[in-house]
């Protein structure tokens, strides 16, 4: 008799080793948006004070075809557990059948664990996937937009936006300046709380876990960060604002990791004299384009996102489920 589906899965246990094979499976089912193997390999390796995580090769018989990875803040830190399935198959070995199968195997792991409502996410034009996660009893929560921003076909007017706002910080007595260059012993520090109290703002179902300062420091040092490429934004001893592009050391597109500024200085301009530098750099340093990402619901960044000349790509959907 014929094994059923749920029968010709396998998951082991994966490594930072096998890192580079998952951003391979993502790359090969979205190529427009390339993860980097370095960068994912570095992640893999790093701990989390607040986290548990969970990752797996998912074979086929000896065959790896995927990978999956579940994590949840400790309920301790988040009574009302919530959790998260991420990863996928290469699309050879893809159907729904088996993203049911893959899907069942980790809710039920999350399901052991004591988590309460569980998250799965699918680009918006991933029929199959969002199918299969519907048929699922899953409904859709937020949406992330993403936006992608030709350097080429902008240049002069983003060089011009970014003229215009140099002189309106100089005005203002607000000093741009890049991590590396920044002197302050305490710096990462403050930027860490400034970091904080941005990321509080922003719109969000699932709790907030707030991030240790050691969690931080190693987002500093992870290899798409550049500390020359690191934007902060000082008023006096205070740092108020920060942005900075993730380059992939391998592949992948250059885009924002974060942008944030102080909420006793917000509609003074600061987060897109920053942007602004971040975009500039980017030319100078010979990119093309560049990508960000923001909730649907963050109305000042998604404005100056569509000001600057970004134009919507495929967005990605958030489904909750109780368990």
């Amino acid at each position: 008799m014929a094994r059923s589906v749920a029968e010709q899965l396998a998951f082991r246990t994966a490594t930072p080793d096998d890192a580079p094979f998952a951003a391979d499976v993502m790359t090969a089912l979205f190529p427009r948006s390339p993860w980097d193997p370095v960068s994912l390999r570095y992640w893999w390796s790093q701990p989390d004070e607040s986290m548990e995580i969970a990752r797996f090769i998912v074979l086929r018989g000896e065959r790896p075809i995927g990978f999956a990875h579940i994590d949840h803040a400790r309920w301790d830190v988040d009574p009302e557990r919530y959790a998260s399935i991420w990863g996928d198959l290469m699309p050879a070995e893809r159907s729904g059948d088996l993203l049911r199968a893959f899907l069942d195997a980790m809710e039920e792991r999350l399901r052991a664990d004591g988590a309460r409502t569980i998250r799965v996410r699918a680009e918006e034009d991933d029929a199959l996937r969002i199918d299969t996660i519907l048929a699922r009893g899953y409904k859709e929560d937020r949406r992330h937009k993403r936006w992608e921003l030709d350097l080429i076909a902008n240049r002069e007017r983003l060089l011009a936006m970014t003229r215009e706002s140099r002189a309106r910080m100089r005005r203002e007595g607000v000093e741009l300046i890049t991590l590396a260059d920044d002197r302050d012993p305490d710096v990462v520090n403050k930027i860490w709380r400034l970091s904080e109290e941005a990321g509080d703002d922003v719109p969000t179902t699932m709790p907030r876990i707030p991030e240790t300062m050691e969690s931080y420091v190693r987002w500093t040092r992870a290899p798409e960060i550049h500390s020359d490429r690191f934007w902060i934004a000082r008023v006096d001893d205070d740092v108020v604002g920060l942005s900075v592009l993730g380059y992939p050391p391998v592949r992948g597109v250059v885009g924002t990791e974060w942008t944030a500024t102080a909420r006793s200085v917000r509609g003074r301009g600061i987060a897109r004299a920053l942007k602004c530098e971040t975009l500039a750099q980017a030319i100078a340093l010979g990119i093309d384009r560049v990508r960000t990402g923001n909730d649907s619901a963050n109305a000042p960044i998604l404005h100056i996102n569509e000001t600057m000349g970004y134009h919507l790509t495929p967005a990605s959907i958030n489904y909750l489920r109780p368990v």
